[in-house]
């Protein structure tokens, strides 16, 4: 009886030398960078895994994260997302059994960092679905990393996966998410480049050393009047139109001042017709930021749809003064110039051939001259901010064949055919 006993602790001390070798050669493995094999070795220490005492038992959890980490990011995973499961709770376990705490910390923020940049990859190439996939686990790996969330929720967006966003929106709201965050940034002395640090005193420090100057604080503004945009705009795709005027509502109570807010309230009605609301609302906005160029923008776009082309103009002509650069409202100030031609021309083309109707046409025609002159400027404007517009130069080259401008006309068709070889 005795001698069974013994040869069963035998078998027993065996087999456990056996498992620490596995996990001794796993470790091996991975410091090769040989998942496959590292992975081989934990299968056959975890069908006894719980004989290991915690020492050993982390170092499996350990090597275990290690290896399905690696071979998620290889390029060889056959489940990638199943892999960084699998590793992170490894890591959890690691934490929980206490011993190796700061590899597994480690290993989890490197965890992090390399899904993170790895759904950056997949929105450069168009696949928005796995990197919302992704930027949602990051979110999960730490819920305080609630940015991960918010850049998950559009990524799902942008894979027109609207069910998926709108839980994350949803969640995002609940949650308070503002996204507002404070940059700390300094001059690099020899570039002369901004450089934002991590951290003010990290800053602060740089600035001391007369590296770095002109240290500021940029504080960015929140984003929870999008979300309620966001959230409004998918009911609109799924027409649900109560919910998104639901959604707007919630909004406007936490902060009915919010200009995003209420810039996303008037996009709703705009998407909706209802253009007078729409037109109202964008007024509000513009009381509280008059130096928006994009709101007088689309105040002009709003005044223009209802019919009011002398207020589009007025707004248009407002943006112009705001951001000398906008290329749209340059190109509004054209069409909106231009849009009384056509009934020039069929006023013209109704005429007959009597002497009356001849001294109305020559009137008629001159007229019209006069809105493709008034009309040059905007549109010169616009090409001059974008080269490549052909549709504002191939109104140009019309133009200036219709007041006998050939030369300058030709010029542009010159280079109209030049963009298009």
């Amino acid at each position: 009886m005795k001698k069974t006993i013994f040869s069963l602790a035998l078998l027993a001390t065996t087999s456990l030398f056996a498992q620490k070798s596995e996990v001794k050669d796993a470790q091996d493995a991975i410091e090769n960078e040989d998942f496959s094999s590292a992975i081989s070795y934990l299968k056959t220490a975890k069908k006894l895994k719980s004989d290991l005492n915690d020492k050993w038992l982390s170092r499996f959890y350990l090597a275990q994260a290690q290896s399905h980490s690696m071979r998620a990011f290889s390029g060889n995973s056959q489940d990638m997302m199943s892999d960084i499961d699998i590793a992170v709770n490894a890591y959890e376990e690691v934490i929980k059994l206490g011993r190796d705490v700061e590899d597994a910390k480690m290993g989890v923020a490197s965890l992090k960092d390399n899904l993170v940049n790895s759904a950056i990859d997949d929105q450069k190439k168009g696949e928005n679905s796995l990197a919302a996939d992704k930027l949602y686990k990051s979110y999960n790996m730490n819920e305080q990393d609630t940015m991960y969330l918010y850049y998950a929720a559009s990524s799902a967006v942008n894979a027109r996966d609207y069910d998926e966003a709108l839980t994350y929106y949803k969640r995002l709201m609940d949650i308070e998410y503002t996204g507002v965050r404070t940059n700390y940034i300094a001059t690099d002395v020899e570039s002369g480049e901004e450089v934002t640090f991590n951290s003010k005193e990290e800053r602060d420090f740089s600035v001391k050393s007369d590296q770095y100057t002109n240290p500021k604080d940029d504080v960015t503004e929140s984003v929870r009047g999008e979300i309620a945009k966001n959230i409004s705009l998918i009911y609109i795709q799924q027409e649900k139109t109560d919910e998104a005027l639901i959604a707007i509502e919630e909004a406007k109570k936490e902060n009915p001042n919010d200009i995003a807010i209420i810039q996303a309230e008037a996009d709703l009605h705009y998407r909706l017709g209802n253009i007078e609301k729409y037109s109202d609302l964008m007024k509000k906005a513009v009381k509280q930021d008059p130096n928006n160029a994009n709101l007088h923008y689309n105040l002009g776009v709003s005044a223009e749809q209802l019919g009011d082309i002398k207020t589009a103009q007025k707004y248009y002509k407002q943006a112009i003064e705001l951001d000398p650069e906008m290329e749209n409202a340059y190109i509004n100030m054209a069409t909106t110039t231009l849009s009384k031609e056509r009934e020039i021309v069929e006023e013209m083309n109704s005429l007959g051939t009597s002497k009356a109707d001849n001294k109305k046409y020559q009137k008629l025609n001159e007229e019209k001259k006069q809105y493709y002159s008034d009309a040059l400027p905007y549109l010169e404007k616009a090409i001059e901010i974008n080269p490549q517009n052909i549709g504002a130069m191939q109104t140009l080259m019309n133009i200036y064949f219709q007041l006998g401008k050939d030369e300058k006309a030709e010029e542009i068709k010159s280079r109209i055919d030049e963009i298009r070889k």
